[in-house]
């Protein structure tokens, strides 16, 4: 992986939303009334208060729990929490193993390190 392989413009984009007012079905819970909607969701949004985070957001995928147990002390998924001692995330099992949304501007230190965790298991 190259050092910016992360952002390969091959990947399409992901939708990241922000929901609030509510936890609509499907969506992941980050606190009171407060939820993620990741992907083409067909939740119904009608009545909530909506916020596009697809470029606040980056999404990591992380193909095992033995790798994730050595990024985040989290344990119940979905979750919000922090990884890597302080990186904010919300993290959803996703296709047989974690994906893991953090913010834009800390996504290469956590890609980076993630990537070095990986190379050492």
């Amino acid at each position: 992986m190259t050092r910016l392989g992360f952002l390969s413009p091959v990947s399409p984009p992901l939708k990241i939303l922000e929901v609030r007012g509510g936890i609509p079905d499907g969506a992941i819970p980050i606190g009171p009334d407060r939820s993620l909607v990741v992907g083409d969701s067909a939740a119904d949004l009608d009545g909530y208060r909506v916020y596009d985070m697809s470029a606040a957001l980056l999404a990591i995928e992380v193909e095992s729990e033995k790798l994730l147990r050595r990024i985040t002390e989290l344990t119940e998924f979905p979750a919000a929490g922090s990884i890597l001692r302080g990186i904010p995330a919300v993290i959803e099992r996703h296709a047989g193993g974690f994906r893991l949304f953090v913010p834009q501007e800390l996504s290469q230190y956590a890609s980076e390190t993630i990537e070095d965790l990986r190379s050492g298991l």
